[in-house]
Protein backbone atom coordinates (compact mmCIF):
# COMPACT_ATOMS: atom_id res chain seq x y z
CA UNK A 1 0.00 0.00 0.00
CA UNK A 2 1.02 3.51 -1.10
CA UNK A 3 2.14 5.84 1.60
CA UNK A 4 3.89 8.72 0.84
CA UNK A 5 5.59 11.19 3.81
CA UNK A 6 3.75 14.08 5.22
CA UNK A 7 4.84 17.40 6.31
CA UNK A 8 3.59 20.28 7.50
CA UNK A 9 3.16 22.11 4.02
CA UNK A 10 1.44 19.22 2.50
CA UNK A 11 -1.15 19.26 5.38
CA UNK A 12 -1.52 22.75 4.53
CA UNK A 13 -1.63 22.22 0.85
CA UNK A 14 -4.41 19.32 1.71
CA UNK A 15 -6.82 21.73 3.32
CA UNK A 16 -7.06 23.98 0.10
CA UNK A 17 -7.80 21.27 -2.24
CA UNK A 18 -11.80 20.95 -3.61
CA UNK A 19 -13.45 18.61 -3.15
CA UNK A 20 -12.20 17.24 0.09
CA UNK A 21 -14.72 14.08 0.32
CA UNK A 22 -16.90 12.30 -1.58
CA UNK A 23 -19.34 9.39 -1.48
CA UNK A 24 -19.73 7.44 -4.51
CA UNK A 25 -23.63 6.68 -4.13
CA UNK A 26 -24.48 10.46 -3.91
CA UNK A 27 -23.05 11.60 -7.12
CA UNK A 28 -20.40 9.57 -9.30
CA UNK A 29 -20.70 6.84 -11.83
CA UNK A 30 -17.51 5.05 -11.04
CA UNK A 31 -18.28 2.13 -13.39
CA UNK A 32 -18.12 3.64 -16.83
CA UNK A 33 -19.55 1.74 -20.52
CA UNK A 34 -17.07 1.42 -23.10
CA UNK A 35 -17.32 3.78 -25.43
CA UNK A 36 -16.33 1.69 -28.62
CA UNK A 37 -16.07 -2.05 -29.07
CA UNK A 38 -12.69 -1.60 -29.29
CA UNK A 39 -12.73 0.28 -25.20
CA UNK A 40 -12.90 -1.72 -22.08
CA UNK A 41 -14.64 -1.18 -19.12
CA UNK A 42 -13.48 1.59 -16.74
CA UNK A 43 -13.34 2.51 -13.16
CA UNK A 44 -13.19 6.21 -13.04
CA UNK A 45 -13.02 8.26 -9.52
CA UNK A 46 -13.09 11.66 -7.88
CA UNK A 47 -9.61 12.14 -6.39
CA UNK A 48 -6.36 9.65 -6.45
CA UNK A 49 -6.26 10.40 -2.93
CA UNK A 50 -7.81 7.29 -0.72
CA UNK A 51 -9.03 5.92 -4.26
CA UNK A 52 -5.80 5.25 -6.14
CA UNK A 53 -5.10 2.71 -2.64
CA UNK A 54 -8.71 1.48 -2.17
CA UNK A 55 -8.21 0.53 -6.11
CA UNK A 56 -5.28 -1.11 -6.18
CA UNK A 57 -5.69 -3.18 -3.17
CA UNK A 58 -8.89 -4.27 -2.90
CA UNK A 59 -10.45 -4.16 -6.26
CA UNK A 60 -12.26 -7.42 -7.27
CA UNK A 61 -11.25 -7.61 -10.76
CA UNK A 62 -8.01 -7.17 -13.10
CA UNK A 63 -7.32 -3.60 -14.39
CA UNK A 64 -4.24 -1.95 -15.81
CA UNK A 65 -3.43 0.31 -12.70
CA UNK A 66 -4.44 3.47 -12.12
CA UNK A 67 -3.76 6.58 -14.40
CA UNK A 68 -4.33 10.39 -13.88
CA UNK A 69 -6.76 11.67 -16.65
CA UNK A 70 -8.10 15.01 -17.15
CA UNK A 71 -9.14 17.14 -13.91
CA UNK A 72 -6.57 15.14 -12.06
CA UNK A 73 -9.08 12.32 -11.32
CA UNK A 74 -7.75 8.58 -11.44
CA UNK A 75 -8.85 5.78 -13.82
CA UNK A 76 -8.43 2.30 -14.56
CA UNK A 77 -9.25 0.04 -17.35
CA UNK A 78 -10.72 -2.95 -16.72
CA UNK A 79 -9.35 -6.63 -17.70
CA UNK A 80 -12.36 -8.96 -17.08
CA UNK A 81 -14.96 -10.62 -18.77
CA UNK A 82 -18.15 -9.29 -18.53
CA UNK A 83 -19.34 -11.73 -16.38
CA UNK A 84 -17.50 -10.01 -13.93
CA UNK A 85 -18.82 -7.26 -13.76
CA UNK A 86 -21.60 -7.61 -10.65
CA UNK A 87 -18.25 -8.31 -8.31
CA UNK A 88 -17.45 -4.74 -9.58
CA UNK A 89 -21.28 -3.37 -8.68
CA UNK A 90 -21.18 -5.22 -5.38
CA UNK A 91 -17.62 -3.81 -4.48
CA UNK A 92 -18.52 0.07 -5.82
CA UNK A 93 -22.00 -0.22 -3.72
CA UNK A 94 -19.90 -1.27 -0.43
CA UNK A 95 -17.12 1.35 -0.86
CA UNK A 96 -20.07 3.81 -1.62
CA UNK A 97 -22.06 3.60 1.63
CA UNK A 98 -18.69 5.63 2.99
CA UNK A 99 -17.46 9.39 2.96
CA UNK A 100 -14.08 8.88 1.31
CA UNK A 101 -11.82 11.52 2.98
CA UNK A 102 -9.50 13.29 0.79
CA UNK A 103 -5.86 13.27 2.32
CA UNK A 104 -2.22 12.63 3.27
CA UNK A 105 -3.20 9.21 4.94
CA UNK A 106 -2.70 6.08 3.03
CA UNK A 107 -6.59 5.79 2.79
CA UNK A 108 -9.31 8.00 4.97
CA UNK A 109 -12.96 7.29 5.16
CA UNK A 110 -15.74 8.37 7.79
CA UNK A 111 -18.95 6.25 8.24
CA UNK A 112 -21.27 8.84 7.47
CA UNK A 113 -21.96 12.85 7.42
CA UNK A 114 -23.68 14.40 10.64
CA UNK A 115 -26.13 15.82 8.59
CA UNK A 116 -28.30 13.65 5.76
CA UNK A 117 -25.82 13.98 3.02
CA UNK A 118 -23.47 16.38 4.35
CA UNK A 119 -26.04 19.10 4.13
CA UNK A 120 -26.27 21.40 7.42
CA UNK A 121 -30.02 21.74 6.76
CA UNK A 122 -31.20 18.70 6.84
CA UNK A 123 -31.87 16.12 9.87
CA UNK A 124 -28.96 14.47 11.55
CA UNK A 125 -27.87 10.96 10.67
CA UNK A 126 -27.73 7.59 12.66
CA UNK A 127 -24.09 8.42 13.05
CA UNK A 128 -24.67 11.90 14.04
CA UNK A 129 -26.93 11.16 16.53
CA UNK A 130 -25.06 7.97 17.88
CA UNK A 131 -21.70 10.78 18.17
CA UNK A 132 -23.95 13.54 20.11
CA UNK A 133 -25.02 10.48 22.99
CA UNK A 134 -21.70 9.36 23.26
CA UNK A 135 -20.05 13.07 24.33
CA UNK A 136 -20.42 13.42 27.70
CA UNK A 137 -19.55 17.35 26.49
CA UNK A 138 -17.42 18.15 29.54
CA UNK A 139 -19.71 16.34 32.29
CA UNK A 140 -18.88 13.28 33.60
CA UNK A 141 -19.36 10.38 31.40
CA UNK A 142 -22.51 7.99 31.92
CA UNK A 143 -23.88 4.27 31.08
CA UNK A 144 -26.11 6.27 28.10
CA UNK A 145 -22.42 8.05 26.53
CA UNK A 146 -20.96 4.13 26.66
CA UNK A 147 -23.83 2.66 25.31
CA UNK A 148 -23.53 4.68 22.45
CA UNK A 149 -19.81 4.68 21.97
CA UNK A 150 -20.18 1.24 22.01
CA UNK A 151 -22.63 0.94 19.21
CA UNK A 152 -20.57 3.47 17.16
CA UNK A 153 -17.47 0.72 17.21
CA UNK A 154 -20.10 -1.55 16.21
CA UNK A 155 -20.49 0.23 12.86
CA UNK A 156 -16.51 0.81 12.83
CA UNK A 157 -16.22 -2.88 13.31
CA UNK A 158 -19.21 -3.73 10.60
CA UNK A 159 -17.22 -0.96 8.34
CA UNK A 160 -13.45 -2.64 8.64
CA UNK A 161 -15.26 -6.19 7.88
CA UNK A 162 -16.38 -5.14 4.55
CA UNK A 163 -13.01 -3.17 3.55
CA UNK A 164 -10.59 -5.34 2.43
CA UNK A 165 -8.63 -2.99 2.22
CA UNK A 166 -8.17 -2.12 5.35
CA UNK A 167 -6.81 -5.81 6.42
CA UNK A 168 -3.63 -4.30 6.46
CA UNK A 169 -3.77 -2.49 9.82
CA UNK A 170 -2.00 -4.25 12.37
CA UNK A 171 -2.74 -2.41 15.36
CA UNK A 172 -5.29 0.68 16.13
CA UNK A 173 -4.40 3.96 18.00
CA UNK A 174 -7.14 6.40 18.82
CA UNK A 175 -6.74 10.20 18.30
CA UNK A 176 -5.01 11.60 21.50
CA UNK A 177 -7.45 14.15 23.82
CA UNK A 178 -6.72 18.00 23.91
CA UNK A 179 -6.27 17.21 27.84
CA UNK A 180 -3.60 14.22 29.40
CA UNK A 181 -6.10 14.65 32.16
CA UNK A 182 -9.46 14.01 30.60
CA UNK A 183 -11.32 11.22 32.06
CA UNK A 184 -13.05 10.19 28.80
CA UNK A 185 -11.65 10.16 25.52
CA UNK A 186 -14.43 9.09 23.07
CA UNK A 187 -11.81 7.71 20.30
CA UNK A 188 -10.06 5.81 22.99
CA UNK A 189 -13.26 4.40 24.13
CA UNK A 190 -14.40 3.39 21.02
CA UNK A 191 -10.79 2.04 19.56
CA UNK A 192 -10.69 -0.07 23.00
CA UNK A 193 -13.94 -2.06 21.79
CA UNK A 194 -13.11 -1.91 17.95
CA UNK A 195 -9.83 -3.74 19.13
CA UNK A 196 -11.84 -6.44 21.06
CA UNK A 197 -13.91 -7.03 18.34
CA UNK A 198 -11.29 -7.09 15.73
CA UNK A 199 -7.97 -8.58 17.03
CA UNK A 200 -6.36 -5.70 16.29
CA UNK A 201 -3.94 -4.23 18.77
CA UNK A 202 -4.97 -1.24 20.58
CA UNK A 203 -2.58 1.32 21.73
CA UNK A 204 -2.48 4.52 22.63
CA UNK A 205 1.01 5.27 20.39
CA UNK A 206 -0.05 8.73 20.50
CA UNK A 207 -0.09 10.75 23.70
CA UNK A 208 -0.93 14.12 24.72
CA UNK A 209 2.17 15.50 26.55
CA UNK A 210 0.13 19.08 27.27
CA UNK A 211 -3.47 20.60 27.38
CA UNK A 212 -4.41 22.21 23.99
CA UNK A 213 -7.30 24.06 22.95
CA UNK A 214 -9.86 22.06 20.90
CA UNK A 215 -9.36 22.63 17.51
CA UNK A 216 -13.20 23.14 16.65
CA UNK A 217 -12.82 26.28 17.75
CA UNK A 218 -9.28 27.36 16.10
CA UNK A 219 -9.19 28.91 13.21
CA UNK A 220 -8.34 26.73 10.11
CA UNK A 221 -4.92 28.73 9.57
CA UNK A 222 -3.70 28.17 13.32
CA UNK A 223 -4.10 24.24 13.91
CA UNK A 224 -0.81 23.20 13.16
CA UNK A 225 0.68 26.04 15.27
CA UNK A 226 -1.82 24.76 18.20
CA UNK A 227 -1.31 21.47 17.60
CA UNK A 228 2.46 21.86 17.48
CA UNK A 229 4.66 20.31 20.33
CA UNK A 230 1.68 18.57 22.28
CA UNK A 231 1.97 15.00 21.22
CA UNK A 232 3.96 12.56 21.65
CA UNK A 233 4.36 9.13 20.13
CA UNK A 234 5.69 5.77 21.37
CA UNK A 235 8.25 4.89 18.89
CA UNK A 236 8.86 1.22 19.75
CA UNK A 237 5.09 0.46 19.36
CA UNK A 238 4.40 1.67 16.04
CA UNK A 239 8.14 1.10 14.18
CA UNK A 240 7.11 -0.93 10.85
CA UNK A 241 3.37 -0.94 11.78
CA UNK A 242 0.77 -0.24 9.82
CA UNK A 243 -1.33 1.51 11.62
CA UNK A 244 -5.50 2.56 11.84
CA UNK A 245 -5.63 5.70 13.21
CA UNK A 246 -9.37 6.31 14.68
CA UNK A 247 -10.70 9.00 15.81
CA UNK A 248 -14.83 10.21 16.21
CA UNK A 249 -15.18 13.55 14.37
CA UNK A 250 -13.33 15.01 10.98
CA UNK A 251 -13.24 18.33 10.31
CA UNK A 252 -10.74 19.87 8.41
CA UNK A 253 -8.70 16.85 8.92
CA UNK A 254 -5.79 18.84 10.24
CA UNK A 255 -5.59 17.03 13.35
CA UNK A 256 -6.01 13.50 12.07
CA UNK A 257 -3.21 14.41 9.60
CA UNK A 258 -0.58 15.61 12.08
CA UNK A 259 -0.96 12.50 14.17
CA UNK A 260 -0.23 10.56 11.09
CA UNK A 261 2.87 12.94 10.12
CA UNK A 262 4.09 12.13 13.53
CA UNK A 263 3.16 8.12 13.36
CA UNK A 264 5.28 7.79 9.79
CA UNK A 265 8.21 10.06 11.62
CA UNK A 266 8.27 7.37 14.22
CA UNK A 267 8.83 4.91 11.40
CA UNK A 268 5.30 3.78 10.89
CA UNK A 269 4.73 1.96 7.42
CA UNK A 270 1.45 3.56 6.54
CA UNK A 271 -1.15 5.25 8.23
CA UNK A 272 -4.94 4.41 7.80
CA UNK A 273 -7.61 6.91 8.98
CA UNK A 274 -11.05 5.95 10.10
CA UNK A 275 -13.54 8.68 11.49
CA UNK A 276 -16.98 8.18 12.96
CA UNK A 277 -18.52 11.50 11.80
CA UNK A 278 -17.41 13.62 8.63
CA UNK A 279 -18.91 17.66 9.29
CA UNK A 280 -20.85 19.10 6.60
CA UNK A 281 -18.07 21.99 6.64
CA UNK A 282 -14.25 21.14 5.44
CA UNK A 283 -13.27 24.02 6.85
CA UNK A 284 -13.82 25.48 10.88
CA UNK A 285 -16.19 26.60 12.54
CA UNK A 286 -16.14 30.63 11.83
CA UNK A 287 -18.52 31.38 8.94
CA UNK A 288 -18.96 29.85 5.48
CA UNK A 289 -20.99 27.70 3.73
CA UNK A 290 -20.92 23.65 3.26
CA UNK A 291 -18.05 22.64 0.40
Amino acid sequence: MRQESITAELIAAMVEQSPRRHRLRDSWTALRAPKTEAHDWALSFPFVETFRNLCEDSCPAKHNGIRIGTGGRPYAYLRCAEDELDRIREWLATIGEYVALRDCLALSFALDYERENGDPSKPQTDIGALRARAKPYGRGSTAANHAAANELAAACVDFLRSMPCYTAAEMIVPMPASSPSKPFNLPAVIAARVAEETGLRYTEAARTVRDREQLKNIPLDRKLQVLDGTIEIDVSSVRGKTVLLLDDLYQSGVSMNYVAMLLLDAGAAAVLGLAVEKTCRNDDNLGGGPS
